[in-house]
């Protein structure tokens, strides 16, 4: 069966994070990513990010884009599917121990498109969840799965994969308004704003993008205008221009 990766934040760009070039290079074909629609916002509060926001799956809501990106190797077996979401959360929390696949703030989940599951898949994702003692939160049931819409393409075509493994981490308890988004941005002086940007430059879009970005050029911080923003600048200058 044909595996896909939904990133939705820097898992994608983040060559800093111990572990994480490393399982793109080997385990993903980053070449053939496939942006999907889905529903996405900047919902959680991250306290190793200067308190900025960043990235959180819903059930519902507007959608945004992210991507979607093959895994190298079919999955077969469930073995395979325990591998390929325990590389996963290994690239989200290096410090975790090999063959976890979740925690207290995030877990991996896993979407099977219909007729998928017919081999015992879910079933057998499903028992290995529970013996995990991996609890369900956020878009993750009780079973593992992820309690989000299957991805679509951009020109509204169902992603042509098999299943989807996702990270979804736990959302402030209130939904944060783009105001408080850009805010927090403005109100750090760590370089936090990179992981807005940097998402960004690499396709990784909400619906409030536009909306944040206002309220950040209003507030002209110093780092609006150095070269290494320039292209994230310059691409959500051109979605103002076009949205006008």
């Amino acid at each position: 069966m044909k595996c896909g990766i939904l990133i939705i934040g820097s898992l994608l760009w983040d060559d800093k994070t111990e572990g994480r070039k490393d399982w793109r290079d080997h385990r993903l074909d980053v070449s053939k990513a496939v942006p999907v629609l889905v529903p996405i916002d900047y919902g959680r509060i991250s306290s190793s990010r200067s308190n900025t926001f960043t990235m959180v799956l819903r059930s519902d809501g507007p959608p945004g884009t992210g991507l979607l990106v093959p895994c190298r190797r079919e999955v077969v077996t469930i073995d395979d599917l325990v591998a390929e979401a325990s590389a996963l959360w290994k690239a989200e929390a290096p410090k975790a121990k090999r063959g976890v696949i979740g925690s207290t703030w995030g877990s991996v989940g896993v979407l099977f498109r219909e007729g998928a599951s017919s081999a015992g898949f879910a079933e057998s994702w499903r028992a290995h969840f529970k013996k995990m003692g991996t609890k369900s939160l956020a878009v993750v049931g009780s079973d593992g799965s992820l309690n989000i819409p299957w991805p679509v393409t951009e020109d509204g075509a169902s992603a042509d994969f098999d299943l989807v493994l996702a990270t979804a981490t736990v959302p402030e308890n209130v939904k944060p308004s783009p105001e408080a988004v850009a805010r927090a941005m403005l109100c750090q002086a760590d370089g936090h704003e990179n992981y807005f940007l940097n998402n960004v430059l690499n396709g990784i879009r909400t619906a409030a993008d536009d909306e944040i970005f206002t309220i950040i050029e209003r507030g002209s911080p110093d780092w609006i205008s150095t070269d290494e923003y320039r292209d994230a600048i310059a691409i959500l200058k051109a979605a103002q221009s076009f949205a006008k």
